[in-house]
Protein backbone atom coordinates (compact mmCIF):
# COMPACT_ATOMS: atom_id res chain seq x y z
CA UNK A 1 0.00 0.00 0.00
CA UNK A 2 1.57 3.24 -1.11
CA UNK A 3 0.93 6.38 0.92
CA UNK A 4 0.39 9.57 -0.37
CA UNK A 5 3.65 11.64 0.52
CA UNK A 6 3.54 14.15 -1.96
CA UNK A 7 2.40 16.90 0.53
CA UNK A 8 -0.55 17.98 -1.76
CA UNK A 9 -3.38 15.96 0.13
CA UNK A 10 -6.10 18.12 1.30
CA UNK A 11 -7.24 17.74 4.73
CA UNK A 12 -10.64 15.91 4.93
CA UNK A 13 -13.50 17.91 6.18
CA UNK A 14 -14.37 16.96 10.01
CA UNK A 15 -17.87 16.36 11.09
CA UNK A 16 -17.33 17.69 14.86
CA UNK A 17 -17.15 21.42 14.13
CA UNK A 18 -19.93 21.03 11.22
CA UNK A 19 -22.55 19.02 13.57
CA UNK A 20 -22.06 21.90 16.07
CA UNK A 21 -23.16 24.50 13.87
CA UNK A 22 -25.56 22.68 12.90
CA UNK A 23 -27.30 22.12 16.16
CA UNK A 24 -26.81 25.93 16.85
CA UNK A 25 -28.47 27.02 14.06
CA UNK A 26 -31.38 24.66 14.30
CA UNK A 27 -31.33 25.51 17.59
CA UNK A 28 -31.62 29.44 16.73
CA UNK A 29 -33.97 29.26 14.21
CA UNK A 30 -36.19 27.31 16.87
CA UNK A 31 -35.82 30.16 19.64
CA UNK A 32 -36.41 32.73 17.20
CA UNK A 33 -39.82 31.36 15.84
CA UNK A 34 -40.64 30.26 19.76
CA UNK A 35 -40.08 33.76 20.99
CA UNK A 36 -42.05 35.48 18.27
CA UNK A 37 -45.23 33.22 18.50
CA UNK A 38 -45.39 31.22 22.19
CA UNK A 39 -47.36 34.04 23.84
CA UNK A 40 -50.36 32.79 21.14
CA UNK A 41 -53.29 31.62 23.91
CA UNK A 42 -55.34 29.72 21.20
CA UNK A 43 -54.43 26.34 20.88
CA UNK A 44 -54.25 26.01 17.33
CA UNK A 45 -51.94 29.04 16.85
CA UNK A 46 -49.17 27.40 19.23
CA UNK A 47 -49.72 24.29 16.97
CA UNK A 48 -48.86 25.99 14.35
CA UNK A 49 -46.03 27.90 16.11
CA UNK A 50 -44.23 24.21 16.95
CA UNK A 51 -44.64 22.91 13.58
CA UNK A 52 -43.19 26.10 12.00
CA UNK A 53 -40.68 25.33 14.33
CA UNK A 54 -39.95 22.06 13.23
CA UNK A 55 -40.31 22.77 9.56
CA UNK A 56 -37.61 25.48 10.17
CA UNK A 57 -35.02 22.65 11.78
CA UNK A 58 -35.60 20.34 8.82
CA UNK A 59 -34.96 22.91 6.58
CA UNK A 60 -31.86 24.05 8.33
CA UNK A 61 -30.72 20.27 9.26
CA UNK A 62 -31.01 19.37 5.39
CA UNK A 63 -29.02 22.70 4.25
CA UNK A 64 -26.08 21.66 6.37
CA UNK A 65 -26.48 18.23 5.51
CA UNK A 66 -25.82 19.29 1.71
CA UNK A 67 -23.08 22.07 2.34
CA UNK A 68 -21.45 19.28 4.01
CA UNK A 69 -21.97 16.20 1.28
CA UNK A 70 -20.61 19.35 -1.65
CA UNK A 71 -17.77 19.58 0.75
CA UNK A 72 -16.81 16.07 0.48
CA UNK A 73 -17.55 15.57 -2.76
CA UNK A 74 -14.87 18.35 -3.62
CA UNK A 75 -12.91 16.49 -1.07
CA UNK A 76 -12.96 13.19 -3.41
CA UNK A 77 -12.02 15.20 -6.15
CA UNK A 78 -8.86 16.68 -5.17
CA UNK A 79 -11.01 20.70 -5.01
CA UNK A 80 -10.59 23.09 -2.07
CA UNK A 81 -13.63 22.13 -0.10
CA UNK A 82 -13.58 26.26 0.91
CA UNK A 83 -15.47 27.92 -1.76
CA UNK A 84 -16.49 31.30 -0.33
CA UNK A 85 -17.37 32.59 3.20
CA UNK A 86 -20.48 31.19 3.58
CA UNK A 87 -20.25 27.49 2.70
Amino acid sequence: MAEDTSGNSLPSPGFVLPGIRTALEMALVATVIALVGLPAADPLVLGVVLLTALVGMVVVLFWALNRHMRRWVRYAQGKPTRLTVFD
